[in-house]
Parts: structure tokens; sequence; C-alpha cells
């Protein structure tokens, strides 16, 4: 696999984690009853994984890749936020 290759595929894995986890959200806050919080914090575990994959990732990026990382990084900590704030 090229490193091309690799990069577009953490980052289709990272924006289906950040979809993922925004469903997961939603329901969170619309506190629908089939909401379950171990899949709230199994979402949650899986943007920090995807958020270390990126940055792993980043260290051999274009600058024009790693601006796109940067990008995608910075919905995963804006949603890491927000799940935060939301389960207290």
């Amino acid at each position: 696999m090229t490193e091309h290759e690799s990069l577009q595929m953490f980052l289709n894995r990272a924006h289906q984690v950040i979809d993922y986890a925004t469903e997961q959200n939603e329901l969170y806050n619309r506190q629908e009853p089939q909401i379950d919080q171990e899949v709230y914090s199994s979402a949650q575990q899986q943007l920090e994984e995807a958020y270390i994959d990126l940055q792993k990732v980043s260290n051999s990026a274009t600058p024009q890749q790693r601006e796109e990382i940067q990008r995608v990084m910075a919905q995963i900590l804006q949603l890491q936020s927000d799940m935060i704030i939301n389960d207290h």
C-alpha cells in the first residue's frame, strides 16, 4: 500500500468515526432511550484512536495532506469536547 493510500485509509476511517460519534452524540443530546452508555463511550474511544492514528500519519504527509489531516483532527477535538460536556 502506498503512503497516499494509507493516508486516505486513515482519513476515511476518521470520517466514519466522526459520523458515528456525531450520531451517538445527537442521540445522547435528545436523551433517546436507546442510547447505551457503553456505545457512547466506545464512540469516544474510537475518536481518540482516530486522532492518534492521524497524528502518526501526519509526520510523513505532504504539507497539503497535513492541512487536511489538521482539519479532520480539529473536527475530532471539537466533537470530543462536545461529548465530554454532554456527558456531565
